[in-house]
């Protein structure tokens, strides 16, 4: 029956967690709980990888929040979805032999379009002797550009930009260079950007190449595609950030509180903007405006737990303030109960005595404690102040229900009023006092 209030979906912390960690966080839920109401998202769909071969085995794989997975690659035993609609671009063609230069013949570029050609190809180039990486390179150079935005191609030019020589990869960012702007944008471009951005960076070439797509950050950061070549960009240049990401969101921020991705860039702008208190109070006060609609946001509510962890204080306190007052509508909404439970562990003990006190108020004859602690995502709230309020509150909060037998009657026909009741009874009892 004992609840492990851990169990809540906390998800705001893997936000929290730099874009190299993010896909090695995981979370469980508990099984008492109720799916969350749905809402309708734009997610940003696209491909997973493993190690060693480009290909897109997984195209349709939400909230993927690690930059680093749109650059890996997928086992060549997979496949991939669609393959079977998408029309073979050659018939009767031998797969690869690495050791038989005469599978090199033919138009290797429409080869790359077809999702075996392209693993073959990958393979090929991987595995085989230097001559035939020349060979395979020679033949795919023209093709740089329009293999670059294919749903096949694109991962054989990120193969050619892992495993090419210095002088390759140095052809291929001379050559892509002049359409990054138009690679930033697309579903496929975008990856190969990212590739080579990573490529570029720590060395000369890397500020050229940035500046050709600098002046559209204000469009990327709201582009699906876009948004992750920002991200990359954050990522490799976070211990040089300039503010060049600040220019792109000020004025935004209604745009970008929609999708995770988004809300990512948000919490890292507000971050690095901490150097530069005018133009991060500027982005404050356009999240301020929302915030009301963001504490109980899918993505949003990260950004204001955030907040409450690190932002200003005064910026703390106006969260703190809305709490209070939408405290019920919060604590029994899956978003919302995240961010009370966040108030409640940052907060000092003069917010969590108007919480009690918020609690054991009555409305319609019932006490809010009840209709908190018999909630699915409420009586989470109401275990968090338990355990993370100080001895003298608990003590208090302790005497006031166990003095009323009525209230703890009413907690005990609920599910999850079980679940509270079973904490003051083993948790806090009178002995934990020292009485």
């Amino acid at each position: 029956m004992n609840q492990d209030p851990d169990e809540k979906d906390m998800i705001g912390d893997l936000l929290d967690d730099s874009f190299e960690n993010v896909g090695k966080i995981k979370k469980t839920y508990s099984s008492n709980r109720p799916p969350a109401l749905q809402i309708n998202q734009n997610y940003n769909q696209s491909p997973i990888y493993c190690p060693k071969v480009y290909s897109p085995q997984v195209q349709q794989k939400q909230n993927s929040y690690d930059l680093d997975l749109r650059l890996t690659k997928v086992p060549v035993q997979q496949s991939a979805p669609n393959s079977a609609s998408r029309p073979k671009s050659y018939e009767s063609e031998a797969q690869f032999n690495a050791a038989d230069e005469i599978s090199l013949d033919g138009d290797l570029i429409s080869k790359c379009k077809d999702q075996n050609g392209a693993r073959c190809i990958q393979k090929a180039f991987q595995e085989s002797s230097q001559a035939i990486k020349e060979q395979i390179f020679n033949k795919l150079e023209k093709g740089l550009l329009s293999l670059s935005k294919d749903v096949f191609g694109n991962y054989v030019i990120q193969n050619l930009l892992e495993f090419g020589t210095p002088f390759q990869q140095q052809k291929i960012l001379i050559f892509l260079q002049p359409h990054s702007s138009q690679l930033a944008f697309h579903p496929y471009g975008c990856r190969v950007l990212q590739r080579l951005l990573q490529n570029a960076y720590n060395t000369p070439d890397f500020s050229s190449l940035f500046d050709t797509f600098k002046t559209r950050v204000r469009e990327l950061v709201i582009d699906q595609h876009g948004n992750h070549v920002v991200q990359k960009l954050i990522q490799l240049m976070e211990s040089d950030i300039s503010l060049w990401v600040l220019d792109g969101i000020e004025g935004q921020v209604n745009k970008l509180v929609i999708n995770s991705f988004g809300c990512r860039i948000i919490q890292k702008a507000v971050s690095i903007s901490n150097n530069h208190l005018e133009r991060q109070m500027k982005i404050l006060i356009e999240i301020m405006n929302l915030s009301y609609e963001l504490c109980i946001s899918q993505y949003g509510n990260y950004i204001i737990q955030q907040l409450l962890k690190d932002g200003p204080l005064v910026i703390k306190n106006q969260i703190q303030q809305i709490i209070m007052e939408k405290l019920e509508e919060y604590s029994l909404n899956k978003f919302g109960s995240n961010v009370v439970d966040c108030a409640i562990k940052c907060s000092n003990n003069q917010f969590k005595l108007k919480i009690m006190d918020l609690l054991l108020n009555q409305k319609n004859q019932q006490v809010l404690f009840v209709r908190l602690s018999t909630n699915a995502y409420g009586n989470y709230v109401v275990q968090n102040f338990l355990k993370f309020s100080d001895s003298e509150i608990q003590k208090e909060l302790y005497y006031k229900i166990t003095n009323n037998q009525q209230l703890l009657q009413e907690i005990q026909q609920y599910k999850f009023g079980q679940f509270v009741y079973q904490m003051l009874t083993q948790k806090l009892e009178l002995e934990s006092f020292k009485l």
